[in-house]
C-alpha cells in the first residue's frame, strides 16, 4: 500500500480484540442469542439442506426432519460451562461449536445459525498459543468494524447477502452500527482473481511465484514494471461501480505504456540478432559517432552516444532473402534506414551462409541524394563491439481467452512467457539496476527483473508499443509473433467481412439452439427451458452463478439480434 503511495491511518489486527470478541459470545449466550453445539459438519449440513428445502416451499414430508440443531434450545447456563470449557481447551478439535442463534427458516442462507466460534489447536501468528478457540470471520468482521467506529464497512458484491446477519449481531448486542457499502469486484480479461487458482498456479509451477510477471498481484505488476503512478491512474479511470463489470487488460497496459512513454529511457536491442558488416566503414574513418536522446519528449534529461563500427546487430525478422511490397526490413539489393545514421541509409549486398541459415549480411552505407525516394522502413540495431548479452523475457496473456471458465486450467496461455536468452542491448543499459525501466526502441516497454545482476542481464516486457503505429510494421506484437513471427495474420478488412459473416450467421440461429447445437454444445449436460447451460458435460457438475449468468448475457444478446431478423 506504501508502494502504491498511500500510508493507512493505521494498522489493526483482529486478533487485538480477542479478549473483547470473547466477552461478547459470552454476552450473546447469557441474551439467549448463541448456543454450544456438539454437530457435525455433515450434520450441519444436512440440517442446511431441509432449510433450503423449506425456504423453496417444500412440506416438512418432503424435507425429512427440523433444520434445527438438537442443541440450540439447551440451557443458558449450560452453554456457558461448555464455551469454558471449549476456551480450555477439553474438547477435541470441531468435536464443539459456538453458534448464533438467529433463524434455520430464514430465506437468507446468512441467517442460518452461522458458526461463531471453532476449536483450533494451533497458535496464532499475532499472539500465539494463548488461545484454542478462534472467532469466524462472520462473528469477527461486524464486532471488529463496531469496535473500532468505522463510519463505512466497504466489501464487494458477494458479501451483500451478509448484511443481515452483520446488522443481527450488532443489534442483538445493541452496539455501534457502522454503515455497509458494497461494490463490485475488479474483474480483469486474461487473467484470474480468484486466490484458490492463483495459488494452485503457484503450487504447479505453471508460474515463478506470486510475483511473477504474468500474476495479477501488486508484487507481480511491480516485477513486470508497472508503477504505482500507472496503477492508481488505472483505478482512477475505472471507479467504483455496483454493475458487474468486465474490464479490459488494454485499460491498464494503456496507462503503463502512456507513463512510460513519457518517463523510460530509450535504448536498442534485438531480441534474436543477426551480424551486418558495413563493407565501406573505412570510408567514415572505421567508425561513426552518433548521438541520440535519452527520452525523446525530455530534451533536459541529455543524451547517450553510439558508435558504429565495422559490425552491428539486426533483429532477425529484419531480414529476409526475398523481398515483398509490405515488408519493410533489409533484404538483398535494398535500402532501408537505421536509427540516428541521419542522411545515410543502410543496402544489403550480399549474404553469408552457415549450411541454409543466414550467418551475416553484407552490406555498405548509402548516402541519400535529393532525387533519392526514402524507404519506409527504419530499423534499430546494436553495435556489435560493446552490445550486452541478455535474457529478454517476453511477457503476453496469462489465458488465451478473455474470460476463463470451469476449464480454466486448460485455458493457460503456453506462450504466455516467451524467453528469449541470445538478446543482446547496447551498453547503455550497462549500469542498470532491478526496477529501472527502458523502452528498446521499436519492440516495446522494459524493466530490469529481479533476478538481473552484472553478468546475467534480465529484462521483462511490460507492454508492447502501441498497436497501429506505423513504426511497429516489423515490431513484434505478441508473444507468439515474437516466437514464430506469424505471416497469416488478417487484415483488418477480412477481419471486418468475417464478423459480418458470423452476425449473419447467427441471426439465423434461435436463441434456444445456440448452446444445445452450437460449437462448445458438448461441453453441457443440461440446459433451463431457455436453452441456457445448467451443468457441465465432463462430471455433470452444476454450473457457477457468475458462469450460467454470462452465458444468460450471451443468451440475451442472441435473443435481441435473432428477434431483429424476424422482424426485417
Amino acid at each position: 500500500v506504501e508502494w502504491l503511495g498511500w500510508k493507512p491511518h493505521e494498522v489493526t489486527f483482529s486478533s487485538e480484540y480477542f479478549d473483547t470478541l470473547y466477552e461478547y459470545a459470552v454476552e450473546l449466550i447469557r441474551r439467549g442469542k448463541a448456543y454450544v453445539c456438539f454437530q457435525t459438519k455433515d450434520e450441519i449440513g444436512k440440517c442446511r439442506e431441509i432449510a433450503k428445502m423449506k425456504v423453496a416451499g417444500m412440506s416438512s414430508k418432503v424435507c425429512g426432519g427440523d433444520p434445527n440443531s438438537p442443541y440450540r434450545n439447551r440451557p443458558i447456563e449450560e452453554s456457558l460451562s461448555l464455551f469454558d470449557d471449549m476456551k480450555s481447551g477439553k474438547f477435541k478439535e470441531n468435536e464443539a461449536t459456538l453458534r448464533l442463534k438467529i433463524d434455520m427458516n430464514h430465506p437468507n442462507p446468512n441467517m442460518w445459525d452461522p458458526i461463531a466460534y471453532r476449536i483450533k489447536f494451533m497458535a496464532h501468528p499475532h499472539i500465539g498459543e494463548k488461545w484454542c478457540i478462534y472467532p469466524t470471520y462472520d462473528f469477527t468482521h461486524c464486532l471488529v468494524d463496531s469496535i473500532e467506529h468505522i463510519d463505512y464497512s466497504i466489501c464487494t458484491l458477494e458479501f451483500e447477502t451478509r448484511r443481515e446477519s452483520y446488522y443481527w449481531l450488532l443489534e442483538a448486542l445493541n452496539i455501534y452500527r457502522p454503515k455497509v457499502y458494497e461494490f463490485s469486484r475488479l474483474n480483469l480479461t486474461y487473467t484470474v482473481l480468484s486466490k484458490r487458482k492463483l495459488l494452485k498456479l503457484v503450487n504447479q509451477k505453471v508460474v515463478r511465484g506470486w510475483d511473477d510477471p504474468r500474476m495479477p498481484t501488486l508484487k507481480g505488476l511491480c516485477r513486470r514494471g508497472y508503477s504505482a503512478e500507472a496503477i492508481n491512474s488505472f483505478c482512477n479511470d475505472i471507479g467504483i461501480s455496483r454493475n458487474d463489470t468486465l474490464i479490459e487488460v488494454e485499460r491498464l497496459q494503456f496507462w503503463a505504456r502512456t507513463i512510460m512513454n513519457d518517463t523510460s529511457v530509450r535504448a536498442m536491442a534485438c531480441l534474436d540478432p543477426l551480424i551486418v558488416r558495413i563493407a565501406n566503414i573505412d570510408s567514415y574513418g572505421g567508425c561513426i559517432e552518433l548521438c541520440a536522446p535519452l527520452i525523446p519528449m525530455s530534451p533536459e534529461k541529455g543524451m547517450r552516444e553510439i558508435k558504429m563500427g565495422s559490425l552491428i546487430y539486426i533483429d532477425k525478422k529484419d531480414f529476409q532473402e526475398t523481398d515483398s511490397d509490405d515488408y519493410y526490413g533489409l533484404a538483398p539489393g535494398k535500402l532501408v534506414g537505421l536509427k540516428y545514421i541521419g542522411t545515410r541509409l543502410l543496402k544489403c549486398a550480399s549474404v553469408k551462409y552457415d549450411g541454409s541459415e543466414v550467418k551475416e549480411v553484407i552490406c555498405s552505407i548509402v548516402e541519400i541524394t535529393e532525387d533519392m525516394k526514402r524507404p519506409k522502413g527504419t530499423l534499430s540495431w546494436v553495435p556489435f563491439e560493446s552490445a550486452l548479452k541478455a535474457e529478454i523475457r517476453l511477457y503476453n496473456h496469462l489465458f488465451n481467452v478473455p474470460v476463463p471458465d470451469e476449464n480454466w486450467e486448460e485455458q493457460i496461455n503456453a506462450e504466455s512467457e516467451v524467453i528469449m536468452p541470445n538478446a543482446v542491448v547496447d551498453d547503455s543499459v550497462r549500469d542498470s539496476k532491478p526496477g529501472n525501466a527502458y523502452q528498446f526502441e521499436r519492440i516495446g516497454f522494459f524493466v530490469v527483473d529481479n533476478d538481473s545482476s552484472k553478468n546475467k542481464m534480465i529484462f521483462n516486457r511490460t507492454v508492447m508499443l502501441r498497436e497501429g503505429s506505423g513504426k511497429e510494421k516489423n515490431a513484434p506484437n505478441n508473444a507468439s509473433a515474437d516466437a514464430s513471427n506469424c505471416s497469416d495474420r488478417r487484415s483488418r478488412k477480412k477481419e471486418q467481412m468475417a464478423q459480418a459473416a458470423l452476425k449473419e450467421k447467427m441471426q439465423k440461429i434461435p436463441p434456444g439452439d445456440m448452446f444445445r447445437k452450437g460449437p462448445d454444445a458438448d461441453k453441457y449436460s443440461a440446459f433451463d427451458k431457455d436453452g441456457i447451460p445448467t451443468h457441465l458435460a465432463s462430471n455433470n457438475e452444476p454450473l457457477s452463478k457468475s458462469t450460467f449468468k454470462k452465458l444468460k448475457k450471451e443468451w440475451e444478446k442472441q435473443k435481441k439480434l435473432y428477434e431483429q431478423q424476424a422482424t426485417a
